[in-house]
């Protein structure tokens, strides 16, 4: 069992640190491609990546705005910690999304979105041994996993709100067999919450009036998103004893990001020419030890989050972790990403990532099909299909270098 507790050491005391371990700690590895290559900013963007409901599901009635139905997969199994060489240490991610447009009485919109992800994390095949032999006596298979069913609601106010919740479903099978005193199993089935809020402010709005950008051809865009959420919301997790339980990664997550760019819009074709987007998120785990391993959550909503000095200066501080992102997009066709991670336990690394749509490319051949009044299958699919193709790294890390993730998204759109 020394590869497990390698293992378990790392992403409890190095990776996710706080003043002793949590429970589960696979639940912070950040799980969206596309937000990975902004230094895992889940909560506040990339709202069109199903995924990013895992960490904000305030994200998933935002996404019920424009797509119908979008699923996101990796495109192979992720390799964790690479630099431990452990062929069977991986991750798998799998996410998806049904939304839908509430009939309203006046100008306002009204989506819900529907949704369930999992993510999955192998720890391989251990040999059992008993302390009175080397001698294998069986073979043992350790994973985590975490079944997420979300529902997010938004309303389009001119000003955005967006709020959801997760109900999870999480298994841990860590060992095989109890202690020697109880022979009960080493796993532990364990449920838990989260909760999120979106705001979202189309500052365009309230500059100009809606007839000021009648005729126009190029429309800029400026957007202003904040984000709060609380994750892993659940008493404790018992894996044998419960005298001796261990809490929940229960965390608070707060973030802004500003999103600016310029559109082009014409009878037959509309699509964004360019779209950058820099973003900021801090999180707190929010829960302490004392010096003998007893702990405690505590309950602020933000933790020990400082709004200047954590989202504003970008500064990590104490048990504070602050992640920083830039993406540039053009043509709805190609993404690049950049982007940081500074915490506690002397993590810090750095990420880059791309990302490959159809949508441009399908929305410009629409646009050179003569228009007509009948339905057109095919026009239907150019206008409403796409298909995305992300890549993303971590780098600056001598146990992250080379953790790569790769993934396909495919969307309906309304």
């Amino acid at each position: 069992m020394k590869k497990l507790l390698l293992i378990l050491l790392f992403i409890n005391s190095q990776a996710f640190s706080q003043a002793g371990s949590s429970a589960v700690p696979f639940l912070l590895i950040s799980t969206s491609v596309e937000a990975n290559g902004m230094g895992g900013i889940m909560t506040v963007a990339n709202s069109s990546s199903p995924s990013s409901m895992m960490f904000n599901p305030a994200q998933l009635g935002m996404s019920s705005q424009t797509d119908f139905f979008s699923t996101e997969m990796y495109s192979h199994k992720t390799l964790w910690l690479p630099q431990f060489r452990l062929h069977d240490l991986w991750i798998n991610n799998y996410s998806m999304m049904y939304g839908m447009k509430l009939p309203t009485t006046n100008n306002s919109l009204i989506s819900v979105g529907f949704g369930y992800s999992r993510l999955f994390l192998n720890l391989g095949r251990f040999i059992v041994t008993t302390e009175n032999s080397p001698d294998p006596i069986a073979n043992f298979d350790g994973y985590e996993t975490s079944d997420n069913f979300s529902i997010g609601v938004s309303v389009d106010l001119g000003i955005t709100v967006a709020f959801g919740t997760t109900i999870k479903k999480i298994t841990s099978n860590l060992s095989p067999i109890g202690t020697a005193q109880e022979k009960t199993s080493g796993g532990a089935n364990v449920w838990a919450s989260d909760l999120g809020l979106l705001i979202k402010i189309p500052v365009m709005r309230f500059i100009f009036m809606d007839e000021e950008f009648k005729g126009k051809t190029l429309l800029p865009f400026f957007d202003i998103t904040a984000a709060h959420a609380l994750n892993n919301l659940g008493s404790r997790v018992v894996y044998i004893d419960p005298a001796q339980s261990d809490p929940l990664p229960r965390t608070a997550r707060l973030g802004w990001s500003i999103e600016a760019g310029l559109k082009f819009q014409t009878d037959k074709f509309n699509v964004s020419l360019i779209n950058l987007t820099v973003a900021r998120e801090a999180e707190n785990l929010l829960f302490k030890r004392d010096n003998i391993g007893n702990w405690e959550y505590y309950g602020a909503p933000l933790g020990n989050i400082d709004i200047y000095k954590n989202l504003i200066a970008s500064e990590a501080n104490g048990y504070v972790t602050v992640r920083r992102g830039f993406s540039a997009n053009f043509f709805e066709t190609i993404t690049f990403r950049q982007g940081s991670y500074e915490g506690d336990g002397n993590l810090s690394y750095t990420t880059t990532g791309y990302t490959i749509s159809t949508s441009g490319i399908l929305k410009y051949f629409k646009s050179t099909m003569p228009i007509s009044s009948d339905f057109n299958p095919v026009q239907f699919l150019l206008s409403h299909f796409e298909i995305r193709f992300s890549h993303s790294e971590y780098t600056g890390h001598t146990l992250l270098d080379g953790t790569g993730f790769d993934n396909l998204i495919f969307s309906f759109r309304h």
